[in-house]
C-alpha cells in the first residue's frame, strides 16, 4: 500500500496512522543513574535511583509504590550542585515512577542548566537555552 493509499484510508476511516499516535514529547530525556531522597507525605522518606531526567520531570526507580497525584520532594545531587524541587507523582508502572516538576520551582533553574550540560545531539532550540543560562556548548 502507498503513501497516499494509506493516507486515504486514513481520511475515509478516521483511524489515525501509527506514527501520529506516538507521544510527543515536550523536553527532551537524558539518561540519568543517581540515588533521589523522595520525601513523601504517605511513605515518609524513600531512597530510589533516577533512570531520566527532563526539564519538565524525571522516572526513577523506588522500593515501594507511590501514590499517583500526590506531592513530593525530590532531593538530587547533580554536577553543578544539589537539588531540592518539588514534585507531583504522575504515573506508576510497578516500582517505577514519573515525576513532573512543579513551577515556579526554585530548583527547576539547576534541572535546565543540567539538562543543558547533559546534551549531545545538537539542538538549536536547547542551545539557545544554554545561551540563555550563560553555559558554553
Amino acid at each position: 500500500m502507498s503513501k497516499s493509499d494509506r493516507e486515504r484510508a486514513e481520511e475515509l476511516t478516521g483511524i489515525p496512522r501509527l506514527e501520529d499516535l506516538r507521544e510527543v514529547r515536550r523536553d527532551m530525556r537524558f539518561k540519568l543513574y543517581i540515588e533521589v531522597t523522595i520525601r513523601s507525605r504517605s511513605r515518609g522518606w524513600v531512597l530510589g535511583r533516577t533512570l531520566e531526567i527532563s526539564e519538565g520531570g524525571l522516572s526513577a526507580t523506588l522500593p515501594v509504590e507511590l501514590p499517583i497525584g500526590e506531592a513530593v520532594e525530590l532531593n538530587l545531587v547533580l554536577r553543578i550542585g544539589h537539588v531540592n524541587v518539588r514534585a507531583t507523582v504522575g504515573s506508576r508502572n510497578a516500582f517505577r515512577h514519573s515525576f513532573q516538576f512543579v513551577e515556579p520551582n526554585p530548583g527547576l533553574h539547576l534541572i535546565r542548566e543540567n539538562c543543558c550540560l547533559l546534551e549531545r545531539i545538537p539542538n538549536s532550540g536547547v542551545r539557545s537555552r544554554c545561551t540563555t543560562l550563560g553555559l558554553k556548548q
